[in-house]
């Protein structure tokens, strides 16, 4: 019975630090440029507030052309970039003060 009850019980603390432990941001559609980091990193700089680093599974090249879907979001958050003609997730974000 114990065993049943952990198993219940786990992933429901699993999803519950994932949350806790999500970054948001906002404001992101004010920043006015980007600096591709390396394939999978991207941050976006300028308009107001810290600058902003953005994790992704998607790839970044140098020649890509990234927008800014939504004015705020958190890690894990879907539908984030527009790049190169693809919506882009985003798995983990930092703000950078």
């Amino acid at each position: 019975m114990k065993k049943i009850i952990i198993f219940l019980i786990l992933p429901i603390l699993i999803i519950i630090s994932q949350n806790i432990f999500a970054d948001c941001v906002y404001g992101a559609k004010s920043k006015t440029s980007y600096v591709i980091l390396n394939d999978h990193t991207i941050i976006l700089k300028g308009g107001f507030g810290g600058d902003i680093l953005i994790k992704s599974f998607s790839f970044f090249y140098p020649s890509s052309d990234v927008s800014v879907l939504k004015d705020s979001f958190c890690s894990y958050d879907s539908a984030v970039l527009y790049v190169d003609g693809e919506t882009v997730d985003v798995n983990e974000i930092e703000r950078l003060d």
